[in-house]
């Protein structure tokens, strides 16, 4: 029977080989707060969004989520430089630019805009934020779920703006700033995605080898997407862009259309207390345009998970994604192995703790924690994850990424 679950694995893996897609992101069940992690533990409301084959396990007749997060990370240097160039064009604009007492905002404009030239897609801003409705009754989900993923990336190499070093070359500099200035673009790229999904799971059983869930998830998706030029300096204002200039244009010129979905997913229960679990994501790989005419596709993606439950107030649970994801920052992938443990002490009460990295290494990893409170047929859940890093963004320091969601999920 094994051999049977690791033939199926095989098929979905086969159905994706080149799984990459918009991260997977934590949505609701107080998966945040564990790493990351919900393939194998979630078999209510969110299943759909997780993995389907969870309903074929639903242990009550109809579950209710509501959920709600949003996460910020900025990587590298681009918000950093963007800031730092706003604050030192508004020096220059403010020095005597015929003098050569302005040389030193000179000497600064040059060196905050030659840092922006050479940042690299490393160096960028992204946003994420998620919005569910789940409903679970009995082996049958459907919802509406709303993601957004969202960043700014520069635009690398340009010509570098020389030193003045007295009166001649600070009239040349003049010259070349303002020219400089007027051609330096940043991209900013967003998808916002609402999924209607309708799923079911269905439990068939291996005999001494546990349990098999199947399920599948049809899901209809409509998409706003954008991808534009920003330009750095605003002539009518005389002034540049600041990092949360770039965050604001991402509702801006925006298209949108529709598609459908495909997800499917495996979970096998060796034992009451051990489930491990399997999901191919967007088989169909669907792309929504964009205003200026580009695709951005929502490519398949793999995850595998592990839960256990070693005593009944205990779980331990972990995902990983199989392959890399692509994200909203082309040449940017994410490959996220996180996990942790839920403890509930009492009825009323669940603790967790976690944590997750990027074995693509592209970011430093979170730390990661929630709780619940409630009775047993209403829980309230509160998620939050700390990057390990620190960034400037807004001219102040940041963790490298910053999430924090809530939950309400009612059970029958």
């Amino acid at each position: 029977m094994i051999k049977r679950f690791t033939a199926v694995a095989v098929i979905l893996l086969g159905l994706a080989p080149a799984a990459h897609a918009l991260e997977f992101q934590s949505l609701g069940a107080g998966s945040l707060g564990v790493g990351g992690a919900g393939v194998a533990r979630n078999y209510g409301a969110m299943a759909p969004y997780w993995n389907p084959a969870g309903l074929a396990f639903a242990p009550k007749t109809v579950t209710v989520a509501l959920t709600a997060g949003v996460g910020i990370q900025p990587e590298g240097k681009l918000a950093q430089d963007i800031d730092d160039l706003n604050t030192a064009n508004k020096a220059w604009n403010s020095a005597d630019q015929t003098s050569t007492n302005s040389l030193p905002q000179a000497l600064g404009l040059a060196n905050a805009f030659n840092a922006l030239n050479d940042t690299t897609s490393k160096d960028n801003l992204r946003l994420t934020a998620g919005a569910a409705l789940g409903v679970q009754v009995k082996h049958l989900g459907l919802g509406v779920y709303g993601t957004f993923e969202g960043g700014a990336i520069p635009q690398p190499d340009g010509v570098s703006l020389s030193i003045p070093t007295d009166a001649a070359s600070l009239a040349a500099f003049q010259a070349q700033a303002s020219t400089a200035l007027n051609s330096k673009t940043v991209t900013v790229r967003g998808l916002a995605l609402i999924e209607v999904p309708i799923s079911y799971g269905y439990e068939m059983n291996l005999g001494r080898a546990g349990k098999l869930g199947v399920g599948t998830t049809a899901k209809y998706l409509y998409g706003e997407a954008t991808s534009m030029p920003k330009n750095v300096f605003d002539a009518s204002s005389n002034s540049t862009v600041s990092s949360t200039d770039l965050t604001h244009d991402l509702s801006k010129s925006t298209k949108s259309s529709s598609s459908y979905g495909l997800d499917v997913g495996l979970l096998w229960k060796p034992s009451t207390s051990t489930a491990f679990g399997l999901v191919a994501k967007n088989l169909n790989a669907p792309s929504f345009s964009t205003p200026s005419g580009e695709k951005i596709v929502v490519d398949r993606q793999v995850r595998a998970g592990v839960s256990l439950n070693p005593w009944s107030w205990l779980e331990l649970t972990g995902d990983v994604d199989v392959l890399p994801n692509t994200t909203i920052v082309p040449g940017i992938k994410t490959q996220h192995l996180g996990g942790g443990a839920e403890i509930h002490p009492f009825s009323c009460l669940k603790l967790r703790a976690g944590g997750y990295t990027d074995l693509a290494a592209t970011t430093s990893g979170a730390a990661t924690a929630g709780l619940s409170l409630g009775i047993p047929w209403l829980f309230f859940d509160l998620d939050g994850a700390y990057g390990l890093g620190s960034v400037k963004y807004d001219n102040k320091s940041y963790p490298t990424e910053a999430k924090v969601q809530f939950s309400t999920n009612i059970a029958f």
